[in-house]
């Protein structure tokens, strides 16, 4: 590393600061991405600072790609809190859009968000589990049809407003539900999961002295 090699301040999660290379924040960045959660700042920041004039775009597009990834992974994790900032979704969105679409890595990482996004709400309600609204094989046929027609449908877009697309899916998916309700697509799976439950509780003996302590 050259002595004259330009540093940048990096602010922590406590106030701490960092003066690092950009050679050394991507190294750092790419170091913390063997976890999910506890990285040297939050994404944010790291934003704000490979976005600085003369920033590298090499190794800014590799701390916005292991961003990217991360945020992908996180989407299917909400039952779980991890730190971070309330602006941190829309730098996340700034590295999809501002990542190039001629790189394979870049393509795979996207399609990877934007996958994680759309299987997201057929697993939480906006951040807690989202159980299955029925048993059996139809329902997640139906989940796993919808998910491949959103992601065609949206994959090729270059410009997504994801927080608008969040809430159209939301309502699209309750509506692919409750249509499939009304025609009965759930009806046999239903009957024959609570036909299995009547049967287990049949099976249970109990003696009168079982229901005293």
């Amino acid at each position: 590393m050259s002595f004259f090699e330009k540093r940048y301040s990096v602010n922590g999660w406590k106030g701490d600061k960092h003066s690092l290379t950009a050679k050394q924040l991507f190294e750092r960045v790419q170091e913390d991405s063997k976890s999910d959660y506890n990285w040297i700042t939050s994404a944010t920041e790291l934003i704000r600072v490979c976005n600085e004039p003369y920033f590298p775009e090499m190794y800014a597009q590799g701390i916005k790609l292991i961003i990217l990834n991360c945020f992908a992974n996180l989407e299917l994790q909400k039952e779980y809190t991890s730190g971070g900032e309330s602006t941190d979704k829309v730098a996340v969105y700034s590295c999809y859009h501002s990542l190039p679409s001629t790189d394979e890595t870049v393509i795979k990482v996207k399609q990877k968000y934007l996958t994680a996004i759309i299987t997201a709400i057929t697993e939480y309600t906006e951040c807690e589990v989202r159980l299955p609204m029925h048993p059996g094989p139809t329902y997640k046929k139906i989940c796993e049809e919808w998910k491949k027609a959103k992601f065609d449908e949206y994959v090729s877009k270059e410009e997504i407003d994801f927080e608008q697309l969040r809430e159209e899916l939301y309502a699209d998916f309750e509506k692919t539900i409750k249509t499939a309700e009304e025609q009965g697509a759930f009806k046999e799976d239903d009957e024959e999961y609570h036909e299995q439950i009547r049967k287990f509780l049949a099976s249970i003996d109990l003696k009168e002295m079982d229901f005293y302590i």
